[in-house]
């Protein structure tokens, strides 16, 4: 902590005229200070792009580029009137207006996804911790206010964060701030998706909304800004081009005597099943502490359709917890400039060539990411693979002796199996397709279609439609290409089984897991764990 308020001095000195400082120590911290914050603005500057319908650059938003790839992130408000045809014109640094396509899409947190070509020069931002942030601390923002910048080149202010967890609501289900970082940092119209950086250059949110006097739109010095982290567990449907639905808890809560109380509970859903009551004290979600109805709805906002969470209540005083997956929110109706207007004319939520590209793109990404993180396909070739053998404890059997288990894996693509093949050797021969498969063509059937949480890690999640039986869903760190889970129903039981992984060891070159957590629906049925692994040839 010593460190960040030495730091966040230096910064605060540095904004003081070097005059008023009273040593050759002062002189030189400010002197530091400014070379360092200059420095980064010049660094960032390539990452900002001014964005703008297709042909017309009047009026227009702002975006920042974060990876090599050439995707950036935006607000969804900026993109809406090009979702038609998925294409707009992206103005960077030095007066270079290049195309840009839209992607992904999440109206109900105001959040896009767009892509310019990766051969383009430009400096992805690299991406922050908003968890960490702290009321008091620097930030930068940039964008092209009231466009004022006819060569493309960012506005930056200067400001502090000067309020967290705040909660805006939004208009029918769209463009609501949930959980959002509040700052006095300078933010106007055309600031709108521009990029909220800290002090070291870090992405930390997507600025989208102010507070303004009225009859005008000048910023008064209360801006906000979506949370990274929050944008963190969309992008791997973002980078996909798919329409992101938000979650619903399927309950409500009230306040009540300083307690969060169960107000209304959906008849049916996986809440009513795990039996939790009206009346009940809820006092933690998805990992947070719950003191207000507020924070549950904060809480509650940031999370995607399909995610997992714990849900922990008190009753009677004893203290019980479940686990369960969040429904999805109906997706918000779009009209075409407020929700009195008429609708449009076209479904901006269907299917569109742009989208379908992107999609397989981020299934390419996936497999890439998942043959560099087991070894990469050079070392994973037809014949060669591994065989692992370990103990298997059910759950709460941990002071029984567990069963003795082996686990054999190979790049094959051979998928033949008999359909009543028990399921750990269903689960083998998925590891044994993905090695095979290549990632510049991936086998058909295979699709992104939503994020997930495994572990604490945020995963890309493709389904595999398979010619018999239920798709398969497999889940990959986003950003390392691990396989952490893989999910299918045994064709000879119905019952869907799902492994997980965790512990990665690497046995030569070849990277695989010595951790393996079997679940029966969302039950654990039992823990792997793998001592001995050798590779084998066919």
């Amino acid at each position: 902590m010593s460190s960040v308020i030495s730091i966040a001095a230096a910064v605060f000195v540095g904004l003081l005229p070097v005059d008023q400082a009273d040593s050759a120590t002062d002189r030189a911290r400010v002197i530091a200070a400014q070379s360092a914050r200059v420095e980064t603005i010049q660094r960032l500057v390539p990452s900002v792009a001014c964005l703008f319908n297709k042909g017309d650059q009047a009026g227009g938003g702002s975006g920042v580029l974060i990876d090599k790839d050439g995707y950036g992130l935006t607000n969804f408000h900026v993109v809406a009137g090009m979702l038609r045809d998925r294409q707009g014109d992206a103005g960077l640094a030095g007066k270079r207006l290049v195309d840009m396509e839209i992607l992904g899409i999440d109206p109900g947190g105001d959040v896009a996804m767009f892509r310019i070509d990766p051969k383009e020069r430009f400096n992805p931002a690299p991406l922050g911790d908003s968890d960490g942030l702290a009321v008091g601390d620097y930030t930068l923002a940039m964008g092209n206010p009231f466009g004022l910048a006819d060569d493309y080149a960012p506005t930056v202010t200067h400001g502090i964060i000067s309020g967290l967890h705040r909660f805006q609501a939004g208009v029918r289900g769209a463009l609501t701030y949930t959980d959002c970082i509040q700052v006095d940092t300078s933010i106007n119209p055309g600031n709108s998706g521009g990029p909220l950086f800290d002090m070291s250059g870090r992405l930390i949110g997507i600025n989208g909304r102010i507070a303004v006097e009225e009859r005008n739109r000048v910023n008064v010095g209360v801006g906000f800004a979506i949370s990274i982290n929050q944008i963190k567990r969309f992008m791997p449907m973002l980078r996909a081009g798919i329409v992101t639905p938000h979650a619903t808890a399927g309950f409500t809560v009230r306040d009540q005597a300083l307690r969060v109380l169960v107000d209304e509970i959906e008849d049916r859903g996986a809440v009513r099943t795990a039996g939790l009551q009206h009346g009940d004290e809820l006092i933690r979600f998805a990992g947070r502490n719950i003191h207000s109805a507020n924070d549950f709805l904060n809480i509650l906002g940031t999370l995607p359709a399909d995610w997992p969470v714990e849900v922990a209540f008190r009753r009677d005083g004893e203290v019980r917890r479940f686990n369960m997956r969040l429904a999805a929110m109906p997706l918000p109706k779009l009209t075409r400039d407020a929700p009195n207007q008429p609708k449009l004319a076209f479904d901006p939520y269907g299917p569109h060539p742009v989208t379908t590209k992107a999609n397989r793109r981020a299934v390419c990404r996936a497999i890439e990411l998942f043959h560099k993180a087991a070894g990469s396909s050079n070392v994973w070739h037809d014949g060669i693979g591994l065989v692992a053998g370990g103990t298997r404890t059910p759950t709460g059997a941990h002071e029984e002796k567990g069963e003795t288990i082996s686990w054999r894996v190979r790049a094959s693509s051979d998928d033949s199996k008999a359909e009543d093949a028990i399921p750990d050797t269903v689960e083998a021969t998925i590891w044994s397709e993905l090695l095979s498969m290549s990632a510049d063509k991936p086998a058909k059937g295979l699709r992104v279609v939503a994020s997930n949480e495994v572990r604490g890690r945020i995963c890309v999640v493709i389904e595999r439609k398979l010619e018999k039986g239920q798709p398969q869903r497999l889940s990959f760190d986003d950003e390392t290409g691990e396989l952490l889970a893989v999910e299918f129903t045994h064709a000879g039981t119905g019952i869907v089984f799902r492994y997980e992984y965790g512990s990665v060891q690497s046995v030569g070159a070849m990277r695989m897991p010595r951790a393996r957590w079997v679940y029966r629906g969302e039950t654990l049925f039992a823990e792997d764990s793998f001592t001995e692994m050798a590779i084998e040839a066919r």
